[in-house]
């Protein structure tokens, strides 16, 4: 597998979405420094030479709207193989090892020729100190060295990770929901959903076929999806 190393990128989603109709399907793309990364609802994703930032270009997936799960799982793969961790997910899109979040996910659809290709961004927490995120003010977030004394090298991991990425597309999320959901850190929680316009006490009961969270409150159940919430802990980001 072809990786694209680059030194510095504004992020590396960035970088495919503006070379989407040249790259082959496939394409990965890492760098050493990304200036300008974003997670979810348009937050910062803080970074310095200690993440390793990467993407993957798929072209005209199947089953686009659960393609965040099923990375999420293959990161969990990577991870677990390379580090002899325990990796689970906190809905829908973090990678949590020993309670605290060392990986983000984020997938962004573009239309080139009237084809949809989606880019799957994964910023993965490799060698950062506990002082970075001390910084940074993320108390929650730790890097594979913190938790585990080792770092795996970046290219290594960049490859591990992309292989199993394009691997788990290709699979129906049908095949891989019984999995999803035992990963899943949240489910049987009382968890806030944060939406644009307010807050919401549930409780996290289990994870639809589309991926979506079911949550119940007030003797009922309803489901919610990432685009429209985000989801912490009662006391805290767990």
């Amino acid at each position: 597998m072809a990786v694209i190393e680059l030194d510095e990128v504004t992020s590396t989603n960035d970088y495919i979405k503006r070379r989407c109709g040249e790259l082959p399907d496939g394409s990965v793309v890492c760098a050493r420094i990304q200036t300008a990364g974003r997670g979810r609802h348009g937050h910062g994703w803080a970074a310095d030479e200690g993440m390793l930032p990467l993407s993957i270009l798929l072209k005209d997936p199947p089953e686009r709207e659960n393609l965040t799960a099923r990375a999420g799982l293959a990161v969990c793969d990577a991870v677990e193989s390379l580090c002899a961790v325990n990796a689970m997910i906190k809905w829908p899109n973090d990678i949590i090892v020993n309670s605290r979040k060392i990986c983000g996910i984020l997938c962004e659809s573009t239309v080139v020729k009237g084809q949809v290709n989606v880019i799957v961004g994964i910023g993965v927490n490799v060698s950062q100190s506990a002082e970075f995120f001390e910084n940074a003010g993320l108390p929650h977030a730790a890097s594979l060295l913190m938790l585990t004394g080792n770092a795996p090298a970046r290219k290594t991991l960049a490859e591990e990770i992309a292989r199993r990425v394009t691997t788990r597309a290709a699979v129906p999320f049908s095949e891989c929901y019984e999995e999803y959901a035992r990963r899943l850190i949240n489910i049987g929680k009382q968890v806030k959903l944060i939406f644009a316009d307010g807050e919401r006490i549930a409780k996290a009961v289990g994870v639809s076929g589309n991926g979506y969270l079911i949550c119940r409150a007030d003797g009922r159940e309803f489901e919610v999806s990432a685009g429209e919430v985000s989801v912490r802990g009662m006391d805290g980001y767990l």
